[in-house]
């Protein structure tokens, strides 16, 4: 005889499996669905780093001028010089002069690590000797052809190993020594002379700095290294490179000339798209050369533009050196492109 408490409290069993089917239907949903999720998340992903690469510029063109005054060695007429023969007098003598150099260069990126450049320098400089009319004469560099090899370290720090070929396109020839214009100078090219003090004045206004893109006569292997340090606003971007040329002609004063030149740039972004800082370096000869060579410069520079461009003002100032005595100024103005 049932009891009170189970009157009415009794339910019917559940069905054998009756919970179980919501959580195989579940799991089968979860198994069918998930490989159809990653992979379209996987489409997207793909189709973003498309994207971004397709957005990363693979070109760089860059036009840069550099205008400097300051004075050269350079060959002139001997004042009052008597012609004899049809020849006329020289003599070498540090001249008055305002140098220009035009430098047209260009990038590409091979991949996200390798890229290859090339260098277009003209010389234009008019010289203005003392009791004689000035002249102007225009000059060739050395085309320069360039690898690099990029590789980021973290989000702060790259760095970049290049190796530079200046090849010897310059026209020119050196100024003659004091031994050649005691002679009869009958060999003498003032024209080939003036060429070469050009080159070497565009070399002074630039600080120095690249003096394998400008000097005539000779070969150019440059390898360079150096960093660049990212901290917010912060950037520093030290370098080093060598400087080896090599005389092409059998009559030059010197076979080889070897610069090791080190530096670097520190700028500060001062709001998106600016930025101010300063550029210095120093050039320092390993081999006997003729002058002082350990030279050292500062520029002060503004920066402004986006990453699809930018324009870059500076002033050079040498305050070591054969570029102080006398001193030389230039200002610099260059124009990049990405694309």
């Amino acid at each position: 005889m049932p009891t009170s408490l189970s009157l009415g409290r009794t339910r019917p069993a559940p069905a054998r499996g009756g919970r179980r089917r919501p959580i195989t239907a579940l799991l089968a949903a979860v198994v069918l669905v998930s490989p159809l999720a990653r992979a379209e998340e996987e489409k997207q992903e793909g189709g973003e780093k498309e994207k971004k690469e397709e957005d990363e510029k693979k070109a760089l063109v860059n036009f840069e001028v550099v205008v400097g005054a300051g004075r050269v060695e350079a060959l002139n007429p001997v004042p009052d010089s008597v012609v004899v023969a049809g020849q006329l007098r020289y003599e070498r003598a540090l001249t008055d002069v305002t140098a220009a150099g035009f430098v047209l260069s260009g990038r590409y990126d091979l991949s996200p690590n390798v890229n290859l450049g090339l260098r277009f320098p003209v010389a234009v400089a008019q010289l203005r000797p003392e009791g004689d009319t000035a002249r102007g004469t225009a000059n060739l560099g050395n085309i320069e052809l360039e690898a690099e090899y990029e590789r980021e370290l973290s989000e702060h720090a790259t760095i970049f190993f290049g190796a530079h070929l200046a090849t010897p396109t310059s026209s020119g020839n050196e100024l003659p020594t004091e031994a050649e214009l005691a002679g009869t100078q009958a060999n003498i090219d003032p024209v080939a002379a003036d060429k070469y003090a050009v080159n070497k004045a565009v070399s002074n206004a630039f600080g120095d700095e690249n003096t394998a893109l400008w000097l005539a006569g000779y070969l150019g292997l440059i390898p360079a290294a150096g960093v660049k340090l990212n901290f917010g606003r912060l950037r520093i971007e030290p370098y080093v490179k060598l400087e080896s040329m090599f005389s092409i002609r059998q009559d030059a004063h010197e076979r080889a000339i070897v610069e090791l030149v080190t530096g670097g740039r520190i700028a500060v972004n001062v709001v998106k798209g600016f930025d101010v800082g300063v550029r210095a370096w120093g050039s320092f000869t390993l081999t006997d050369h003729e002058g002082d060579l350990n030279i050292g410069v500062i520029e002060p520079e503004v920066r402004v533009g986006t990453k699809d461009w930018r324009v870059t003002a500076g002033f050079l100032f040498p305050f070591a050196g054969e570029l102080t005595d006398p001193q030389w100024f230039a200002g610099r103005v260059s124009a990049t492109v990405a694309f």
